[in-house]
């Protein structure tokens, strides 16, 4: 990895709303280079405040970000995250950060609308939990 780059003042980015099986509202929040044009921080706050999980949470995004910026493709940052459970289930904190993080890509490498990616995932997974 290349040595992390400087932060500017201003970023801007993609907010994600996704609810999990326990904890609840996740709000992920994905900063975007400039420059490159690829995920270069990644901010996580649960829809509650406070508690091990949020700490934990903050701990994984610094760590998440500070990759990021030096240079980690953010398609192994999703890679590291998937399929992490607790015993609350599968839609679990980590699971969901690292969709909120694969809608970003996509939405940037597609031109697609962010809303309609997470609206198309959300009835193709609804589809195939049914079945």
């Amino acid at each position: 990895m290349s040595p992390k780059s400087a932060r500017p003042r201003a970023m801007q980015g993609y907010t994600v709303k996704r609810k999990t099986s326990g904890c609840g509202e996740i709000f992920t929040t994905v900063t975007i280079d400039r420059i490159t044009g690829q995920p270069a921080e990644v901010f996580i706050r649960f829809g509650k405040a406070g508690g091990c999980g949020s700490a934990i949470a903050d701990g994984i995004a610094r760590l998440a970000s500070y990759g990021l910026r030096s240079g980690l493709d953010p398609a192994d940052a999703i890679k590291a995250l998937e399929g992490i459970s607790c015993h609350q289930g599968s839609n679990t904190c980590m699971s969901v950060v690292a969709e909120s993080i694969g809608f970003v890509m996509k939405a940037l490498e597609t031109g697609a609308d962010i809303n309609d990616i997470i609206e198309d995932f959300d009835l193709t997974t609804a589809n195939t939990n049914i079945h």
